[in-house]
């Protein structure tokens, strides 16, 4: 069976971003319904979640500051790019975070080779020092995904 739910394997090289300490850091922990978590779909948040509503976005958005950073800190060195190459790189990201991490699925989307997107993915991957692969480090670049979002709705 061919894995298509990362991009690549961690870097060697890449700092150490462990979600050591935080409860549920092993795929089991709670947070979920019937858990005692909170569910998105039956909570709403202060200053008015409706239901449905991306987290991502409600976060991004009440914490400008913190975004600009993590906006500048993981995507920085993509941000250098020109905004076309930028557009093909983010534009792989979100097709395969709409296709549930599935480079064959994504690549359908995208009108292009699997091995392309596996690329485009990697070469993210080298830009942010970031392993897509790795959750911790996956959800830092899908909440700097949604702050570039944010930043360019506002700009």
């Amino acid at each position: 069976m061919r894995r298509e739910t990362g991009a690549g394997d961690a870097h060697a090289g890449s700092a150490d971003r462990s979600c050591s300490g935080s409860p549920g850091a092993g795929g089991t922990g709670g947070g979920g319904p019937g858990a005692g978590g909170l569910d998105a779909r039956e909570a709403s948040a202060p200053g008015g979640v409706a239901p449905g509503e991306r987290w991502q976005a409600v976060l991004v958005a009440g914490a400008p500051e913190l975004s600009a950073r993590l906006l500048a800190d993981v995507f920085g060195p993509l941000l250098a790019l020109a905004p076309a190459e930028r557009a093909l790189l983010v534009g792989t990201l979100d097709a395969w975070l709409e296709c549930g991490g599935s480079v064959g699925r994504a690549a359908v989307r995208l009108r292009c080779h699997r091995n392309t997107v596996f690329n485009r993915l990697r070469r993210l991957e080298r830009l942010t020092s970031r392993s897509l692969s790795h959750p911790c480090e996956l959800v830092e670049t899908v909440l700097a995904l949604e702050a570039l979002r944010w930043a360019a709705g506002r700009g």
